[in-house]
């Protein structure tokens, strides 16, 4: 008999079907169909690391759950927007962080800048070039020019300013935390089912340059992940505005916020139960020192040390992903090493640490002009923000607190 292409193809799949033809260890990456343009991209890059390529169907549409019910949402932005911006906040963070991350962006106007000092705002103002500045937040919710809103305000106002923005009719790029408890998170859920504009939280690790690359390195993994995130913090001076509870809500809610949502973006799925301990004995220099630990739909496992007992001088954070006989390294945004079958890669950040501060803010713009889906799917901005605030009412606890249920007392 004559071996033709189309018997041999046949009998690949013969012994495919039998068990006797393995090819998982053939596929490095993993694609959901929605993606395929990513796949095809990363094909065309190329790389050592790159075998196989698997595009993935879903078996059958799931509804959504109760406790998801986020995914239900619609965005409802008209394509072809311009981004004409107003600022809530003119603080250390957004002088120094925000605004030169937009304006590296380019092709957004800025239109007014709101802070409660008018000395502060006025030179934050004229330094990134903003028309007016002003005290009153009000003016900018009632401006018709501005139809974007970027919440850089103290933590304790992001809920609020969200929802007015949201009802606002605008657009809205909340910095982290995106609310500090499940009353405010549940507002802005309800603010958000009827809103015109997008909403993004500056979640900003997950659209790190090396964090695409890890990304696309663990898609190929068949089974769970266990990712271990250690960060050394630091201490925070006793009155420091986020360790107060009122305007800040701590360091947990206030920051770790960041790492349940990356450990998310890798695992591909959401957070479904939470545990929490702090250093004891608990004093002044030492609470902010914890251990969480985050479980996820389909079994990956997330454990981060977030630690403000250590030396500040030493690199802040590390992330190490173990899964499907592979090993993956992220050294605090600098440097990624990957390990597979003997095999190791490394890459490192061309000119310096790039937490993805800009690609945040380029996806969002990018949303708004397109009529495109928000950067970050509204079920995960709700899952990590319902899981961190979980964590926090685990740590006051001491129990799991899983995410099926209502947060009560968070």
């Amino acid at each position: 008999m004559r071996w033709t292409e189309g018997r041999n193809l046949q009998s690949v799949v013969d012994l495919m079907g039998e068990g006797r033809l393995d090819v998982h260890p053939l596929i490095s990456h993993r694609y959901p169909i929605e993606r395929a343009d990513e796949a095809y991209a990363r094909l065309a890059e190329g790389g050592a690391d790159l075998m196989g390529v698997v595009l993935t169907y879903a078996s059958e549409p799931q509804p959504p759950t109760p406790e998801n019910r986020i995914q239900r949402l619609k965005p409802q932005t008209r394509s072809g927007q311009p981004v004409r911006l107003g600022a809530l906040g003119a603080g250390n963070f957004a002088s120094g962080v925000a605004f030169p991350a937009i304006r590296r962006v380019g092709g957004i106007e800025l239109i007014g800048v709101a802070a409660s000092g008018g000395l502060r705002a006025a030179q934050a103002g004229k330094r990134f070039g903003f028309q007016y500045a002003t005290t009153d937040e009000a003016r900018l919710l009632a401006d018709a020019q501005v139809n974007t809103l970027a919440i850089l305000t103290r933590h304790y106002l992001h809920a609020r300013q969200t929802v007015d923005g949201l009802r606002a009719g605008k657009h809205v790029f909340c910095e982290k935390p995106l609310a500090l408890t499940a009353a405010e998170l549940q507002q802005v859920e309800e603010a958000l089912a009827d809103a015109p504009g997008l909403l993004t939280v500056g979640f900003n690790r997950r659209f790190a340059p090396l964090t695409l690359r890890l990304r696309d390195f663990v898609q190929g993994m068949t089974g769970p992940l266990v990712m271990l995130y250690r960060v050394n913090a630091g201490p925070l001076p006793a009155d420091h505005w986020v360790r107060d509870p009122r305007q800040g809500g701590g360091r947990l809610l206030g920051e770790v916020c960041h790492y349940v949502d990356l450990m998310t973006f890798l695992a591909g799925a959401l957070p479904t139960q939470v545990e929490a301990r702090r250093l004891q004995p608990v004093s002044a220099d030492q609470e902010d020192s914890l251990l969480i630990t985050v479980a996820f739909d389909g079994g990956a496992l997330g454990s981060i040390a977030y630690l403000a007992n250590g030396d500040k001088s030493y690199p802040k954070e590390r992330l190490e992903v173990f899964g499907a006989g592979r090993v993956a390294v992220l050294d605090d945004f600098r440097r990624l090493e990957t390990s597979q079958a003997g095999r190791r890669q490394s890459w490192s950040s061309p000119f310096r640490q790039d937490k993805g501060h800009r690609a945040v803010w380029q996806a969002f713009v990018d949303a708004i002009r397109t009529g495109g889906p928000p950067p970050i799917p509204y079920a995960e901005l709700m899952a990590v923000s319902q899981a961190t605030i979980a964590a926090s009412l685990a740590l006051r606890t001491g129990e799991a607190v899983d995410l099926a249920a209502p947060l009560d007392g968070a």
